[in-house]
């Protein structure tokens, strides 16, 4: 990874409230963020988001191990007095035709990091995103325009977008919604509200206690460390994914960018591992990562071999149940959709992407119709797509041994002893 190597710098003043002094800080090194990380990650952990990829544990590793070889980042902060009221990482990615004379900004985003989202404080939040943006526009005076990628509703971030900032013109993308699940109910009314599911769950119970002696463990705090990840790795590398060459161990850089995260969180004690296992085999193991009072449930794998007895749907029972036994955890989130998320009766959040093109004429000729023609794709062309065409290609990206084995198949191979 590429950074820059400016020293921390405290910037003019840029606004006064009263007596106390707005003033903004920026960084692309990772010894100047350690005067802000205390603030920074008090500030995303009260977020209302709950949303574990705000906090510096998190974009820490993300800054260290997802960036392309060409990019570099900043990370620019808003300080009212002495209190810190908003917080921007930003990617800085060469424009495809013009390069690093006229960069793109992002917040850090991708398949691993599911929302790029940025914390501000809701009572001064407009205050701290035009703040923020002054700043970006004095550090990186050439760059075309600024994405926000997944904001969750809650954010303060959104309402603020809406209603327009300073010096950009704002374009709303696609993006997906994604499930959660309030946990501060009871939890025998929810799960009596399965029905079907509980039933199954009931079914499933048996056939995997017929496979041998089953132990759950739901380990948090100073038990969850990153010693459990190799066995996590190793379990989901033993599946389709595996097969598919999709699995966390066939990247090395992936591998890097888990073994930090782990170790960040798990450090502070935010980290989870929730685990089922069969005669001391592992069968089903799932990440848990803390933010306030919610959830969020990034990844999850499960050995094949027991997939007639749905480990992974156990598991999340467990997990589930615990959830609402907690004082310390209201809200669920695995921060994705799937088709099971409905089965449990989890319900879907609206999220947007948000682009921010500078006004003025460079932008307008050279980021706005990449953003408007991606629009038009993501809220026209897509919609239409045909459901055949799209299982097709589902079926075809699936094909051979991409897919996971199914449970009829793994029965039948137990009973023969494999």
């Amino acid at each position: 990874m590429r950074s820059n190597t400016n020293s921390l710098e405290m910037l003019p003043e840029v606004q006064r409230r009263g007596p106390e002094t707005m003033r903004t800080v920026s960084v692309s090194d990772f010894e100047a963020l350690t005067p802000h990380l205390a603030a920074w990650d008090d500030l995303a952990w009260h977020a209302p988001q709950r949303i574990p990829n705000l906090l510096p544990a998190w974009i820490d590793a993300y800054l260290r191990h997802r960036l392309a070889p060409n990019e570099s980042w900043i990370c620019s902060f808003a300080y009212l007095g002495d209190r810190l009221i908003g917080v921007m990482p930003l990617v800085v990615t060469p424009h495809p035709i013009f390069g690093r004379s006229r960069p793109v900004l992002y917040t850090p985003y991708d398949a691993l990091t599911p929302s790029g989202d940025v914390v501000l404080a809701p009572d001064h939040a407009a205050l701290a995103i035009n703040a923020l943006l002054a700043e970006v526009r004095q550090r990186l005076p050439h760059h075309l325009g600024v994405d926000f990628r997944a904001v969750r509703r809650s954010s303060a971030l959104w309402g603020v977008l809406r209603s327009g900032v300073d010096g950009y013109v704002m374009r709303e993308g696609f993006c997906p919604k994604y499930s959660s699940l309030p946990v501060d109910g009871d939890v025998d009314v929810y799960f009596r509200g399965l029905k079907k599911l509980r039933s199954n769950l009931k079914r499933f119970c048996k056939k995997l206690a017929v496979r041998g002696t089953v132990t759950v463990e739901l380990l948090r705090g100073a038990d969850a460390t990153e010693a459990f990840l190799p066995q996590f790795i190793a379990l989901e590398a033993s599946g389709w994914k595996g097969r598919n060459g999709t699995a966390i161990a066939d990247n090395p850089r992936v591998v890097a960018f888990y073994e930090t995260l782990v170790k960040n969180f798990a450090r502070q004690g935010r980290w989870e591992w929730h685990a089922i296992r069969v005669d001391g085999r592992l069968v089903a193991a799932q990440m848990g990562a803390r933010c306030g009072s919610g959830l969020m449930l990034p990844k999850y794998s499960f050995d094949e071999d027991f997939a007639e007895a749905r480990p992974g749907s156990l598991l999340t029972e467990e997990v589930l149940r615990d959830a609402f036994a907690r004082s310390d955890i209201d809200e669920v989130n695995p921060m994705s959709y799937g088709e099971a998320h409905r089965t449990w009766h989890m319900q879907q959040e609206e999220y947007m992407n948000a682009h921010l093109i500078r006004r003025g004429p460079v932008a307008a000729l050279l980021q706005l119709p990449r953003v408007e023609a991606w629009a038009f794709y993501q809220k026209v062309v897509r919609p239409r797509i045909p459901p055949g065409l799209r299982a097709a290609y589902q079926k075809f990206r699936r094909r051979g041994g991409r897919k996971p084995r199914r449970a009829g198949a793994c029965q039948s191979n137990s009973n023969n002893g494999a």
